[in-house]
């Protein structure tokens, strides 16, 4: 005799991870995580602490000359270990918008499309990569057109070096752009990414890291900007064509979504080469020729007070403008280049050789029907794009510039 539905709902109930499990960390990461930026959020309104939790949320080492509270001063701020707890909020913040765009967005589109567990892992790759990339890209080009970037000419990205602080919103920048990438170690585990994934993945994700690092320590700022915009416009459309193929697998007959996929690879070809050589090209002049004028013998770090304050609120300057510092970063940040262009080679020759391979199968095969020869002629005509090869040998394509 069947239970009676009260039992049945006791029965799924039951099925519910217990508290402090592996698996109820896992639904519920990102309220976990939401709550603890909320209870974060609160501390800044109450009085008591308010100047412990507003280290969380807003830019702190101010280094603004002059009077910082009139409307004409810009804003400046170093780098120091208050940063720290700007990471700590700000990982959060990236968790939480990841779970918030995973079950809201991708979850309710990869259940239209059908694909196996390597694809999907690959299209919520991608679906968090494009968004990430797109916001970063918007970003930059709104402190290019703050900050005089197109007007200034390419001697801005060398000028006055070592600066003595920077803006509110490119501070934000960084602090953001490595709060992203340290996000995506524990995404490993709350996403449960396959074994098979996880170690390419480890690879770009900690290269992003240290070389976003590098720059924000060194006070590189102004050219690791204008570099990682040129990569990441590169990767919005090496990510939206991946998306693009996948959407076709529901899409067989629509002629219009393949020409869409097809269309958007061959632009992610054409920006890849041209944005390495610009990046390459502005690489060489900005370490090698413009850097070169404020030169120094060592590294120095120089204390300076701010005016009307005590000797504990002096800014620290570093200086890493010396011969060696530029020629391993001008080494270091070809080698990277020439990285990504040989594995840009290596897919391709890849991606060639698996088409060889499929068409020599089907000419060789004893039964042939008219269905592959159209699909063959599709593919020479430029409809039909083997872009799951991209997703397995273009990991190397995510590195940072």
């Amino acid at each position: 005799m069947p239970p009676p539905p009260a039992a049945l709902k006791k029965k799924s109930a039951s099925k519910n991870a217990p508290i402090f499990s592996q698996e109820f960390l896992i639904q519920n990461h990102g309220d976990i995580t939401s709550g603890i930026l909320m209870l974060l959020a609160v501390g800044t309104i109450v009085q008591a602490t308010s100047s412990y939790c507003g280290a969380f949320f807003a830019p702190r080492h101010n280094v603004t000359q002059g009077d910082s509270l009139s409307p004409s001063t810009s804003l400046l701020f170093n780098y120091g270990y208050k940063d720290l707890a700007m990471l700590f909020a700000y990982t959060l913040v990236c968790i939480t918008i990841h779970a918030i765009w995973q079950e809201y967005v991708l979850d309710k589109v990869y259940k239209k499309l059908h694909l196996s567990k390597a694809k999907i892992g690959k299209f919520f790759e991608s679906g968090q990569l494009i968004l990430f990339y797109v916001i970063s890209v918007v970003w930059a080009f709104m402190l290019f057109n703050n900050e005089d970037y197109f007007q200034s000419g390419l001697s801005y990205l060398w000028r006055d070096y070592p600066y003595t602080g920077m803006t509110s919103w490119t501070k934000l920048y960084f602090i953001v752009q490595l709060s992203y990438w340290l996000h995506n170690y524990p995404e490993l585990y709350l996403q449960k990414v396959r074994k098979e994934d996880v170690p390419s993945r480890l690879v770009y994700t900690t290269l992003y890291l240290i070389t976003i690092f590098y720059a924000y320590v060194t006070r590189f700022w102004r050219i690791s900007i204008v570099l990682l915009t040129i990569h990441y416009l590169i990767e919005i459309f090496y990510h939206a064509s991946r998306l693009a193929y996948f959407y076709t697998t529901i899409k067989t007959n629509s002629n219009s979504a393949k020409s869409t996929s097809v269309y958007l690879f061959k632009i992610w070809n054409a920006l890849f080469i041209s944005g390495r050589l610009i990046s390459v090209v502005l690489i060489w002049l900005t370490f090698w020729f413009g850097l070169r004028s404020s030169s120094i013998n060592k590294i120095s770090l120089t204390s300076t007070p701010l005016p009307n304050s005590t000797e504990q609120d002096a800014i620290l300057i570093s200086n890493f403008n010396t011969p060696t510092v530029r020629f391993l970063t001008l080494i270091v940040s070809g080698a990277l280049q020439f990285w990504l262009v040989w594995n840009f080679i290596q897919f391709h020759m890849k991606r060639r050789r698996e088409r060889n391979l499929a068409q020599a199968s089907s000419v060789s095969s004893p039964k042939v029907s008219t269905k592959p020869k159209q699909k063959q002629q599709a593919s020479t005509n430029g409809e039909t794009v083997e872009q799951p090869v991209i997703s397995s040998t273009g990991q190397g394509n995510k590195k940072m510039n």
